[in-house]
C-alpha cells in the first residue's frame, strides 16, 4: 500500500526532490507577469508536515495527485500563482528520471512516515552493565560469562545487555506483528563496532548482547584505571532500512591488563582464568629454550622421552625441568613479598615483564615457569592455596603421578632444584592432609584443560 502511494504523490513530491520553479523560466504568473521566485526547502518542509500529519489520512482514502497537490498549495501559497508552479512542475517532470524520482522520494518520506508507525511501539533500555572492565579478561569475556544467571536468574550480558521491548495496540497499529531488530554497540577507542540481531514478537521482551572484540594494543596502553563510553544503538530492520528507535551512550571503567580483576562468583571455572598469565609464546622464550638444551645430555631437549641415563620417564621429565630452573634461576629475578596469590583486583605482571624488571611475587614465578614448561611441551598444573601458588607437572604424559616445584625458590641463588622439589612436594601433601582441596580453599587445576576450555595466553610483546 505504503509502495503505491508513493507512487501516487511522486508528481507533488517533486517539488521538493527537483527544486520546481516560478515562473521565471517562461511560465507566466498573473496577468502574465512572472510569479514570485519559491522557496523549495519551505516547500519541502510543507510537503512532509502535511504527508505527515492531516494529509495521512486522506492519501489512503483519495490518493490522486489532483488532491494532493490543492490541499498542499492551497494551504501553503497564495492561488495567484498555483498554476503557473503546476505548470511548471508538470514541465520539468516530462524530462525527469522517474525511477530515480521515485527512489528519491521513498527515502525522503520513508523516515518521516513509514518509520515513524514502525518503531512507535519499540523501547529499548540498558538491562546489565559490567561498569568495571579487567583488560585482561576484556576477550574472553563471551567464555567467562556465557554460563552465568545474573542478578535474580535473569540473563545477563557482559559487558552490555540491551533489553528490547516491543507494546502492541492493535487498533491504532498497522506494523503490530514480529520485528527484526539489532543492537550496534561500541566502546570509543578500544573495540570494533559489535552487530547482534534478533526478532522481537508484539508484546515481548528480549536482550541482546553484542560480542565485543577489544583492541589489544589499545589495553596495553593503559597503565592506570580509564573512563571510556559504551555507545548502544538499536535499530528495527524493515525494507532494507536501518530505522534508529533507541540509543545511549554508558561509562565505564577499563582497568589494565596486569589486573587479576574482580570477576563474579558466579563464573565458572574462575580460576582458571589466571592462565591468561601463561604466556608460552613470548620473545624470551627460544632463548631460554636454547638454554636448556645446553644442560641436558646430547644438548638436546625432549619433552616425554626418557634420556638414556634414566630409568624412568619421571627421571627424564625431572631432569628437563631441573634445567629449566637452574637457566630461570641465573636471571637473578629478585622475590617481592606477595599480599595473596589468589586475591582480586591484584597487579599480576606477565613473565616476559618479569624477565625484564627481575623482580616477581609468587604468581608471577609461577607463570613464568608455567610458560617455559608449557612451551617445552609439559603438562602442566596450576597450584593455588589460600596465599600462594606453585607449579606441578606430570612425570610421564597422561599420567596422574606429579612433581612439584616451589617456584619462590628462583630468588635464592643457592637453592638447588631438590630443594624446590621438596619444598613444593611437602606443601602439596599438607594441603591434601588437612583437607583444603576437598573444600575449596585450596585448588589445582590442569592448564591444558583451561586451553580446551577456550582461555588462551594473552599477547603480550
Amino acid at each position: 500500500m505504503l509502495k503505491k502511494i508513493f507512487t501516487k504523490v511522486a508528481i507533488v513530491s517533486a517539488l521538493a526532490i527537483l527544486g520546481a520553479c516560478s515562473g521565471a523560466d517562461g511560465v507566466d504568473g498573473v496577468d502574465g507577469k512572472d510569479a514570485a521566485e519559491v522557496n523549495v526547502d519551505s516547500l519541502a518542509d510543507v510537503l512532509r508536515e502535511e504527508i505527515t500529519g492531516t494529509l495521512w489520512d486522506s492519501l489512503y482514502a483519495k490518493p490522486y495527485v489532483d488532491t494532493v497537490y490543492k490541499v498542499l498549495f492551497n494551504n501553503a501559497f497564495a492561488d495567484a500563482w498555483m498554476d503557473s508552479v503546476r505548470d511548471a512542475l508538470l514541465d520539468s517532470l516530462k524530462l525527469a528520471d522517474y525511477d530515480s524520482l521515485y527512489e528519491k522520494l521513498y527515502d525522503s518520506v520513508y523516515t518521516d512516515i513509514y518509520s515513524r508507525d514502525v518503531i512507535h511501539t519499540l523501547a529499548g533500555w540498558i538491562a546489565s552493565i559490567k561498569p568495571n572492565i579487567n583488560g585482561a579478561f576484556a576477550n574472553l569475556y563471551p567464555l567467562m560469562y556465557r554460563e552465568f544467571a545474573g542478578e535474580e536468574g535473569n540473563g545477563s550480558g557482559i559487558p552490555i545487555g540491551v533489553g528490547l521491548r516491543q507494546t502492541c495496540d492493535r487498533t491504532v497499529s498497522t506494523s503490530c506483528r514480529w520485528k527484526k531488530v539489532m543492537v550496534k554497540s561500541w566502546i570509543e577507542g578500544f573495540t570494533d563496532t559489535a552487530t547482534v540481531t534478533g526478532s522481537l514478537n508484539p508484546d515481548a521482551t528480549i536482550t541482546l548482547t553484542p560480542v565485543f572484540k577489544f583492541n589489544n594494543d589499545a589495553l596495553l596502553a593503559i597503565t592506570t584505571p580509564t573512563k571510556a563510553s559504551i555507545q548502544v544503538e538499536a535499530y528495527a530492520l524493515e525494507n532494507d532500512h536501518e530505522i534508529l528507535f533507541y540509543s545511549a551512550t554508558e561509562q565505564v571503567t577499563i582497568n589494565p591488563m596486569q589486573i587479576n580483576g574482580g570477576e563474579v562468583d558466579g563464573v565458572k571455572n574462575r580460576e582458571w582464568y589466571s592462565a591468561v598469565w601463561v604466556t608460552p609464546n613470548m620473545d624470551s622464550i627460544p632463548q631460554i629454550l636454547d638454554e636448556v638444551a645446553a644442560l641436558l645430555p646430547g644438548n638436546t631437549l625432549k619433552v616425554y622421552q626418557q634420556y638414556p641415563e634414566d630409568e624412568t620417564m619421571m627421571q627424564s621429565s625431572s631432569r628437563v625441568v631441573k634445567a629449566v630452573f637452574e637457566v630461570l634461576q641465573k636471571r637473578k629475578i629478585h622475590y617481592i613479598e606477595n599480599n595473596g596469590a589468589g586475591s582480586i583486583g591484584q597487579k599480576v605482571n606477565y613473565p616476559i615483564e618479569v624477565l625484564r624488571s627481575k623482580q616477581a611475587i609468587c604468581n608471577e614465578f609461577s607463570y613464568l615457569v608455567a610458560s617455559v614448561l608449557e612451551a617445552i611441551g609439559f603438562q602442566v598444573y596450576i597450584v593455588i592455596t589460600t596465599n600462594h601458588m606453585f607449579i606441578g607437572w606430570a612425570g610421564e604424559k597422561g599420567s596422574t603421578a606429579l612433581g612439584f616445584l616451589e617456584t619462590t625458590m628462583l630468588a635464592h641463588e643457592n637453592a638447588t632444584f631438590e630443594d624446590a622439589y621438596e619444598s613444593a612436594s611437602n606443601e602439596f601433601v599438607k594441603q591434601q592432609e588437612e583437607g583444603n582441596f576437598e573444600n575449596g580453599s585450596s585448588i589445582v587445576f590442569f592448564l591444558q584443560a583451561a586451553r580446551e576450555y577456550g582461555i588462551t595466553p594473552n599477547n603480550i610483546p
